[in-house]
């Protein structure tokens, strides 16, 4: 007599368990709209040079340092040409045909930094090129500001049943909706 109800109980779960979709409870955002016609100011050009040629400049000077931290290494000397330094020195990568101590991990670290290097320094020659093409708002013209169209909400009733978990070892059925 229990193992009918058991069985009901269980295929019951298992119905609503797998009907179930995800719920669209979530609070409502207002959508992000982008106007593409206004651009950044006319001063922005020079600050972007100026951070993409100090980004160079910071990932330059620690190539610089690890090519005197690593005096001995293949391709230490390449770590001091800015730029196209640490990519010629990528294919130097290895131990020094004078070096008995020299080990793998010393060789994956300085492979690891010189990768950090090249990339850093052409993303920041990449950067300050970038300021080059650049487009900037006229400083005589002035944004029109468009009003926000209306958000719309879905209409309609909608009901949904989830199961869910009610303390330790209960189980229930619920209702969920947008009314």
């Amino acid at each position: 007599m229990r193992t009918p109800r058991v069985l009901l109980a269980l295929c019951l779960v298992c119905a609503s368990a797998l009907s179930v979709r995800p719920t669209l409870a979530d609070e409502p955002e207002r959508p992000t709209r982008v106007d593409t016609g206004v651009y950044p100011p006319s001063g922005t050009q020079l600050n972007l040079a100026l951070v993409g040629l100090g980004a160079t400049a910071v990932w330059y000077g620690a190539a610089l340092g690890f090519s005197y931290a690593w005096p001995d290494a293949p391709g230490a000397e390449d770590l001091r040409i800015p730029v196209a330094g640490p990519w010629m020195a990528l294919g130097e990568t290895g131990c020094a045909d004078d070096d008995p101590g020299c080990s793998t991990f010393t060789v994956v670290l300085r492979a690891i930094l010189t990768t950090m290097d090249a990339v850093g320094q052409t993303g920041g020659v990449l950067v300050a090129a970038e300021a080059i093409f650049l487009p900037t708002q006229d400083v005589a013209a002035a944004p029109k500001r468009r009003p926000l169209p209306r958000l719309e909400r879905e209409q309609g009733l909608m009901l949904r049943p989830v199961p869910y978990t009610a303390g330790r070892d209960g189980l229930g059925l619920g209702l969920v909706g947008r009314f």
